[in-house]
C-alpha cells in the first residue's frame, strides 16, 4: 500500500509534538464546502458528538453531515488532540462513514472512509474554532471511487 506524501508529511508531525491530556466531552458544529476541488461544489453542514470515551487511547466522535445536493453521511470514528503549544491542537480522525447519494456524486456505494485533520484554537473554557479538511473515500472496495474532499470550519462547546 502506497502512503500519500500529505498523510506521511502529518505522521511525521504529530509525532514531534504531545498528545493532550483528557479531550472534553463536546458538541460540534461545522459548516464548509464539500467536493471544494472540483466544479460541482457543495455546501455542507453537519454535527458531531465527541466524547472522551478512550480506544487504544483515542477519542470517539460521531456524527452527521448533509449538503445542498441532499447526500446524506452519518460516521463513527476516532480522533486524537496534539498539542501544537499554547492553545493551538492539531487533531487527526479516521471513520467509517454511510453514505446516501441523494441528488449528489457517486461515491461508489454507501460504506465510505472519513479521513481527516483540524486544526484548531481552544480557549480556557474548553469552546474551540477549528479548520479542518478531510477525504471521503471508499479505499477502492468499490470498482467506482472517485472520492470527495471538503474543507470545513468547525465549532465545539464543552458538555
Amino acid at each position: 500500500m502506497r502512503v500519500p506524501v500529505p498523510l506521511f508529511l502529518c505522521m511525521a508531525l504529530l509525532s514531534s509534538v504531545a498528545a493532550r491530556s483528557e479531550e472534553p466531552r463536546s458538541l460540534a458544529f461545522s459548516g464548509g464546502v464539500s467536493n471544494f476541488n472540483k466544479s460541482e461544489k457543495r455546501i455542507e453542514i453537519g454535527g458531531e458528538f465527541r466524547a472522551p470515551i478512550r480506544v487504544w487511547g483515542l477519542a470517539v466522535a460521531a456524527g452527521l453531515t448533509l449538503n445542498d445536493d441532499k447526500s446524506v453521511w452519518v460516521f463513527g470514528g476516532l480522533r486524537r488532540d496534539f498539542s501544537l503549544g499554547g492553545p493551538w491542537i492539531i487533531t487527526p480522525a479516521f471513520a467509517i462513514t454511510l453514505y446516501e447519494q441523494g441528488d449528489g456524486k457517486d461515491l461508489g456505494g454507501p460504506l465510505e472512509f472519513r479521513s481527516a485533520l483540524e486544526i484548531g484554537h481552544e480557549w480556557p473554557n474548553r469552546k474551540r474554532l477549528a479548520f479542518a479538511i478531510y477525504h471521503l473515500s471508499n479505499a477502492g472496495i468499490y470498482d467506482h471511487n472517485p472520492g470527495m474532499n471538503s474543507l470545513i470550519l468547525t465549532f465545539s462547546l464543552p458538555l
